[in-house]
Formats: structure tokens, C-alpha cells, sequence
């Protein structure tokens, strides 16, 4: 009986120290992952194109952190929200440059080029925001048409 309780605390003893370097390595991964979401936040906060800050929101998780990402890397489950946030705000001076065009030719250009470089990744992921941009940039050009 003695050897029983001797090979189990031996046993139970190697057991915690073959986790300890795996939850360690975990912890470690996970510290990696937060810098990594705290960067690509501030990365999103300065992206200058809608396909910019789609891009850059796009953070891979490795597999095996997956399930439980949300819960210990709080900044990953903000990414979307900050994304959704800063394509918005972009799309607003996007549309707002096209408002203080004094030219109606320039601002239809200018449209144009927005549309071909950033619209496509913005009718894709924000169908919704798309539709009312195109609404009000449409809006836009008729009054500047009718001046």
C-alpha cells in the first residue's frame, strides 16, 4: 500500500508538471494573440480604405485556440464591432469629400474612383451600408448637377 500511494503521488506529481509547460505554452500562445488583436486594432483604427480595414480584420486564430478565444482574448471580440465602426466612418468621408467638390464632373470622377478601388469590398461584406452609400452619393451628385 505504501508503494500504491507513492507510485500515485509520483504519478499525479509527473502529470502536473507535464501540464504545467502546456498551459504555460497556452498562456503564452494567448498573450501572443492579444498583442497580436491589439495591434491589428490600432491598425484598423488608421486603415485609410474600406478593403484596408476588411483586410486587416481578418486575424487568424489558430485551431486549437479556438473554443475558447473570445472568452481569454477580449480584444479579438471587439475587432468586428471596431471594423464595422471604422468602414463606416470611412464611407462617410468617402462621401463628404464627394459633398465639397465644387465641380460636378470632379465629384462624378471622384465617385467613380471610389466605387472601382473600395465599393466592391463594401457591397460584399456591407450590402446594407452599401445600398444607402450608393443612395446618398447618388443624392450628392444630382444636387451638385441641379447647381
Amino acid at each position: 500500500m505504501g508503494q500504491e500511494g507513492g507510485l500515485e503521488s509520483s504519478l499525479t506529481g509527473g502529470c502536473a508538471m507535464a501540464h504545467e509547460p502546456d498551459a504555460s505554452a497556452l498562456a503564452e500562445e494567448i498573450a501572443k494573440l492579444e498583442d497580436l488583436c491589439q495591434k491589428t486594432a490600432q491598425a484598423i483604427a488608421s486603415a485609410r480604405s474600406v478593403r484596408e480595414a476588411v483586410a486587416l480584420a481578418d486575424v487568424d486564430v489558430p485551431h486549437h485556440l479556438r473554443a475558447f478565444a473570445r472568452v481569454k482574448v477580449p480584444s479579438l471580440g471587439r475587432l468586428a464591432r471596431q471594423t464595422d465602426l471604422r468602414v463606416e466612418e470611412i464611407v462617410k468621408d468617402q462621401l463628404s469629400s464627394l459633398t465639397f467638390e465644387r465641380s460636378d464632373i470632379v465629384a462624378s470622377r471622384e465617385f467613380d474612383r471610389i466605387k472601382a478601388v473600395d465599393w466592391h469590398v463594401l457591397r460584399v461584406n456591407y450590402p446594407e451600408l452599401y445600398a444607402k452609400a450608393l443612395r446618398e452619393a447618388n443624392l450628392i451628385l444630382e444636387r451638385k448637377r441641379k447647381r
